[in-house]
């Protein structure tokens, strides 16, 4: 059983990885929104932060009751097991940009970069491996 101290401990980490990654996510977008041509920092960044940012969201692991949130549509569906969590996250990336592939001009506008699903891949992966939860 996690002490007190130990539990503080990692929720501490979880809330700066919570920090870091999404301001990572928001630098990576608007240097991409912007058209600044910066390399890793717009072509990958936002794909390497965000996933496992929405993972530590989705999964409440930020929070001191370590419950998930409840959003409108979905409930506590995305958080409720780390299975389901990278899952859904994986699946909606996937799905993004499949559509960047075969709807280039749509609403979600990109270029299909293999490289991106192998992004989202590792950073779910990290979080679902390290996350303390494990149900």
């Amino acid at each position: 059983m996690e002490s007190e101290n130990g539990r503080s401990s990692s929720i501490i980490l979880w809330v700066v990885c919570w920090w870091l990654l999404f301001e990572a996510w928001v630098l990576g977008a608007a240097l991409n929104m912007a058209g600044v041509h910066g390399g890793f920092f717009t072509n990958y960044l936002a794909d390497v932060a965000f996933p496992p940012w929405a993972y530590i969201y989705f999964r409440g692991l930020y929070r001191t009751d370590r419950r998930p949130p409840q959003l409108a549509l979905v409930g506590q569906w995305f958080g409720k097991s780390r299975h389901l969590t990278a899952a859904g996250i994986l699946l909606v990336g996937i799905l993004t940009e499949l559509k960047t592939l075969y709807w280039p001009n749509g609403p979600i506008t990109g270029t299909f970069d293999p490289y991106d699903i192998a992004a989202y891949s590792i950073g779910i992966l990290v979080c679902w491996l390290a996350d303390p939860q494990r149900k």
